[in-house]
């Protein structure tokens, strides 16, 4: 039976080499039971045009990362424009939960070498940091930038465009410096 043929709700498993294994007798209603913190799904939603990519809290960083891949090729043997979504558990989004009538599932083991996209708000972060240092800045910093030469892109001047990227560089440790101080 080829994926075109199959119902709008398919379910897969995906192995240890990246062969993915269809899943059968499941249904939006009992997908909650078979979601496990060791694993990796893909779950295709055809009439809402999206292909899922659930992905278990402690499951392997090999399957997580093949996944991708599977489901983009998924996409194209299904020759419809579905949207792929990556959902990692305890983290899922609104419209999956939705989609399917769950509810979210807690992490409550994780990898000790997993970074997941939502550690950028711990503390010590650069990016949190960056993020609590813009809004408490009372006024813009004014900063003066060189005036840079024109630069006639016909005729190349080595020595206007070496200038230039100077100029360029000290400005950018200028805004560092004053970011740094702020």
């Amino acid at each position: 039976m080829s994926v075109k043929e199959l119902d709008d709700f398919i379910v897969y498993e995906l192995d240890d080499t990246g062969m993915r294994k269809l899943v059968e007798n499941i249904t939006p209603q009992t997908l909650q039971s078979i979601l496990h913190s060791k694993q990796v799904l893909i779950i295709v939603r055809r009439d809402l045009k999206k292909i899922f990519i659930w992905k278990g809290s402690v499951s392997p960083v090999k399957k997580r990362f093949i996944s991708s891949r599977v489901a983009t090729a998924l996409r194209g043997e299904l020759e419809e424009n579905c949207r792929i979504i990556s959902v990692d558990q305890g983290d899922e989004a609104q419209e999956f939960l939705n989609a399917f009538g769950l509810e979210s599932m807690p992490a409550t083991e994780v990898l000790k070498d997993m970074r997941y996209v939502r550690n950028i708000e711990k503390e010590g972060s650069p990016i949190l940091e960056a993020k609590v240092l813009m809004p408490t800045m009372k006024s813009k910093p004014k900063i003066k930038l060189k005036e840079s030469p024109k630069l006639d892109l016909t005729k190349v001047d080595r020595k206007k465009i070496i200038q230039l990227l100077i100029n360029i560089n000290q400005d950018v440790s200028r805004i560092i410096d004053i970011l740094k101080h702020s």
